[in-house]
């Protein structure tokens, strides 16, 4: 017996400490994957949000069967200095690979943590836990598997609460997704309940809001698959304007990858609109893109992102677009018409109780060269377009009556208006051809081909077209504003060589501090200080110069630190989903990023000066790579 007992109690040791083990082995692997999924995080928010959103580790304190970590969510671009704007929380974890928890809920399969993440009060959060009675705000379970998927259940209390005159009402909502290892993939939907906010002037209500996406994450760190979102009600009221109230309000994004290219369709649809109560009909949109170069759209999104970014961190009368930013969206748009993309929108429709009107639009891009300051196009980059517009003239005829009638005509008055509003339009169409009338409904078909625009197969002047287009909107409609125009420098003067002042000038305005010295060649070169890019050394090389003091070739070259064993994987990775710059490994275990710069047959100031801009955002960027990689 003793024997027994003696047996059955060592077997009983062994499976706790096999337990224990296991345990505290999924607890040190967990604190390895959180760290790195925090830089990841951090690389990832950086690029969309342009280094305003941060979140660190403050605490992390292991045990064996359990461990506590606690995290700030920081805006470092805040201006207020009143207040330190920071969301705390923490996660109490249990380890895997059989947390009590989940045994207690039933739940057998292994994983490696199951945890419970809440809010920690701070004088940034006060005011929610004050409205929600001194609870956490947010609430969430999560459990890891052992593959690193992570399964979300998290919700959000109801709030009620005033701050600087403003009144948030928050009916609370549910979070369910499933994530992939890595955030390599997200699924799950996300509800919202109510949103309510209001300051007596004006307010913006939500009703029963849904998100839902099905994504993983795509070679240029797009999330490719699908993402839809409904809005019950969405109601906008102001004292001083109508209110906007739309019902049924509902959005859809796909997004497909092959290879370097991106193609896909967004859908809108909006179940109701009315003004002040005065249904305008609904709508339905489908637009189809395809052949979009991958690179050239990221670097758009980023420049859309860094410029949502400076609105919410500036104040509204700020300058919040730059000519560098201009320069940027320009290059970005003519390396985007180098895969001839194409678009469509098949269909608009808007329906009103008096009639339907639709527009349907297939269009066609080739690549075109960049004038001499790189802004712009050199010549019209549209191939072919063909297009059908059909328009119920009831329907029209009932919104422009409205539309008076809102800026207080009476209704005998706005009749005759729009009457004689609509009868000039036709009789324009009529004469340059443009459409005409079957039955009810006004139809046109348009045609652009060889610079040539076609309407009912009928060859229009642009500027007839132009002259139509401007007498067909109708007065109701129109509004009238004062814009003032500032004259810019138009720096046209193509730079047919290079040489180490131009690219010194361009250094300098961006303040880089760098050193003009030659190379082993005797050819110019220029020793930038890497700054805060993340770059160990900056070199920028004038090629075949010899004793000429002005090159048509300069290569930009960064070199990182060899601190770390870098992968040729991150390397080949980066040159598949980037056109702008090549990067490998050389002989001293380096990570070097490449980028040419070519003057032959000329190059705008304005060009070079983006082109140097876009090369050390590079810089920037592939340094967060090579970080994300460790």
């Amino acid at each position: 017996m003793n024997r027994k007992l003696i047996a059955a109690g060592s077997a009983l040791a062994l499976v706790i400490a096999a337990y224990a083990g296991g345990s505290f082995y999924a607890g040190v692997r967990l604190q390895t994957e959180t760290e790195r999924a925090v830089e990841m995080l951090n690389s990832h928010l950086s690029r969309k949000w342009s280094d305003q959103v941060q979140i660190s580790q403050s605490n992390y304190t292991r045990g064996v069967f359990s461990s506590e970590a606690t995290y700030i969510l920081s805006f470092p671009s805040s201006k207020d200095p009143s207040i330190r704007p920071e969301i705390i929380f923490t996660n109490e974890i249990q380890h895997g690979p059989l947390p009590a928890k989940e045994l207690l809920r039933g739940h057998f399969a292994p994983l490696m943590a199951s945890m419970r993440t809440v809010l920690q009060p701070n004088p940034y959060t006060q005011a929610a836990f004050g409205a929600s009675g001194g609870q956490s705000f947010i609430e969430g379970q999560t459990t890891i598997n052992m593959q690193g998927v992570s399964t979300l259940r998290w919700t959000a209390r109801p709030l009620d609460y005033t701050q600087e005159a403003t009144r948030s009402k928050f009916g609370g909502a549910s979070l369910e997704a499933t994530i992939g290892a890595d955030f390599s993939s997200t699924r799950g939907t996300l509800n919202i309940s109510s949103l309510n906010i209001s300051n007596g002037k004006s307010s913006v209500d939500v009703q029963n809001a849904s998100i839902q996406t099905n994504t993983r994450i795509g070679a240029f760190d797009l999330n490719i698959g699908s993402s839809d979102a409904s809005i019950d009600r969405l109601t906008i009221a102001r004292l001083d304007k109508p209110t906007l109230s739309v019902e049924k309000l509902k959005g859809q994004l796909l997004l497909n990858e092959k290879g370097s290219l991106l193609d896909g369709q967004v859908s809108y649809e909006l179940g109701s609109i009315k003004l002040n109560q005065k249904d305008w009909g609904k709508i339905n949109l489908a637009a189809f893109y395809d052949q979009l170069d991958g690179t050239a759209l990221i670097s758009l999104i980023d420049l859309n992102n860094i410029l949502l970014t400076r609105s919410l961190t500036n104040p509204p009368e700020a300058d919040l677009v730059t000519t560098a930013d201009l320069k940027q969206f320009w290059l970005s748009v003519q390396s985007l018409l180098k895969s001839n993309p194409r678009f469509r929108i098949d269909p608009i429709i808007w329906t009103t109780p008096e009639g339907i009107s639709r527009f349907t639009l297939n269009t066609e891009f080739e690549p075109v060269n960049a004038p001499a300051n790189g802004m712009g196009f050199a010549k019209n980059p549209l191939t072919t377009m063909t297009a059908t517009l059909e328009v119920s003239r009831p329907m029209v005829s009932s919104l422009i009556s409205q539309s008076l009638q809102n800026n207080g005509t009476s209704a005998a008055q706005a009749k005759i208006q729009t009457d004689k509003e609509i009868k000039g339009m036709l009789e324009l169409a009529a004469h340059l051809k443009i459409g005409k009338m079957n039955g009810e409904n006004f139809v046109s078909t348009l045609a652009f081909e060889k610079d040539v625009f076609k309407a009912g197969g009928h060859v229009v002047p642009m500027d007839a077209l132009k002259t139509f287009i401007a007498s067909s909107i109708p007065a109701a409609w129109m509004m009238e504003e004062t814009t003032t125009t500032q004259d810019r420098p138009d720096e046209t003067t193509e730079i047919k060589h290079l040489e180490p002042s131009a690219l010194a000038t361009i250094l300098t305005a961006a303040d880089f501090n760098f050193e003009e010295t030659r190379d082993e060649q005797g050819d110019p070169l220029l020793k930038v200080s890497p700054g805060n890019s993340g770059a160990a050394k900056i070199d920028i090389s004038f090629i075949g110069c010899g004793t000429d003091t002005t090159c048509e070739d300069v290569l930009l070259r960064a070199t990182y630190s060899p601190d770390k064993p870098v992968a040729l994987k991150v390397a080949n990775d980066w040159n598949i989903r980037n056109r702008w710059a090549r990067a490998y490994v050389n002989d001293k275990n380096e990570a070097v990023i490449e980028m040419d710069i070519n003057a032959y047959g000329g190059i705008g100031h304005d060009a070079l000066e983006a082109m140097v801009n876009t090369f050390f955002k590079i810089v920037g960027d592939f340094s967060k790579e090579l970080k994300t990689a460790h």
